[in-house]
């Protein structure tokens, strides 16, 4: 009697924890992080919430499989059968359609046909790294081999020279630097024109040296000279504040950049002039690059683009990218917080 009554409350506990994950499952794809509640249960990797609710299925259906054999030897069916019954079949259910979210959504694995430029496409490589939390060195014969047309550098460590690496790109091809804080680019493309900005966000970076570093932002735009024409390439670093509600943030990062009106550098032969920009707002862009400390597919990250003028850009992983391709923390990566967006005439090639 007491087996029989502990294994009851046993499989309603399942029960309750495939209940409680897969409606925290369907929130966070529901409501993202529209709101403060629901950026937290978002951010928590979908497969984490229903690998456990999987395992739960499993368990539950191989004790329903005993209980419909006794139940058949006795020829009774207790209500508490039809009840489990119900949540084994809303369980399967879940199962299938998070799995398939996992492997569509997450992995892109439908996607893994690698697609080649047509002819008559420029073909562009562009790689980007921040520095912020990697030790300093040499960055010349790291990014070097991965041959990229653009690279764009964020938040380098003054240990790193910038001379290094564009001596390393001069051994391989031509090079034009577009060098100045937070952000550095070197390119096979030539840069012409380009700005930078802070965001003025208020938010805070990890601790350092038991003090809290003030984060607000930045973002840049550079213009570069391509075979088809011209190409805008912005570069975003959003804070990384884990406690900043980033709907709010990313409305207001957005609309510093559709309002921005600073100073334009541009290039000329013996080094670059400043002008004035000629409209508001950042140029529209072709291609958005950055660590935006936003996970891939937050609703935050469609308010950020839309307020600066960039609505209908799509990420590049969504439309050519396949695996576990996260870049946070470093070492394990879990999140994917660093993202490419292409515009209408820009096609990702993975």
């Amino acid at each position: 009697m007491r087996s029989g009554r502990f294994q009851h409350v046993l499989a309603w506990m399942l029960h309750l924890v495939m209940v409680v994950l897969a409606c925290a499952w369907i929130a966070g794809r529901a409501f993202s992080d529209r709101f403060g509640w629901s950026q937290p249960v978002s951010w928590i990797p979908p497969a984490v919430l229903a690998a456990p609710v999987w395992a739960a299925v499993v368990v539950t259906g191989w004790r329903a499989r005993r209980r419909r054999r006794r139940e058949r030897a006795t020829g009774r069916v207790p209500a508490r059968s039809i009840v489990g019954s119900i949540v084994l079949g809303a369980g399967v259910l879940f199962a299938g359609v998070s799995l398939a979210h996992l492997l569509c959504v997450e992995l892109g694995l439908h996607r893994l046909a690698r697609r080649a430029p047509t002819a008559g496409e420029v073909s562009i490589r562009l790689v980007f790294w921040n520095q912020a939390g990697h030790r300093a060195g040499d960055l010349g014969p790291v990014f070097v081999p991965l041959e990229p047309t653009v690279l764009v550098l964020a938040n380098r460590h003054s240990d790193s020279s910038t001379g290094e690496v564009a001596r390393a790109f001069a051994e391989t091809g031509p090079v034009h630097a577009a060098v100045g804080w937070p952000f550095d680019v070197f390119s096979r493309l030539p840069v012409r024109r380009w700005a930078s900005t802070s965001l003025g966000l208020e938010g805070r970076s990890r601790a350092a040296n038991d003090s809290s570093q003030r984060d607000s932002g930045w973002a840049a735009w550079y213009e570069l000279e391509t075979a088809g024409g011209t190409l805008v390439v912005w570069a975003i670093d959003l804070p990384s504040d884990p406690r900043a509600h980033r709907v709010p943030l990313a409305r207001e990062a957005g609309r510093t950049l559709a309002s921005w009106s600073g100073a334009v550098r541009v290039r000329e032969d013996d080094g670059y002039r400043y002008e004035k920009a000629e409209r508001p707002g950042f140029p529209v862009p072709d291609v958005v690059v950055g660590d935006f400390n936003i996970p891939r597919g937050s609703a935050s990250l469609g308010v950020f683009l839309e307020e600066a003028g960039a609505a209908g850009m799509r990420d590049a992983f969504d439309a050519a990218g396949s695996g576990w391709r996260r870049t946070w923390p470093r070492e394990w990566p879990v999140w994917a917080i660093d993202h490419c967006f292409v515009g209408e005439g820009v096609r990702a090639l993975l």
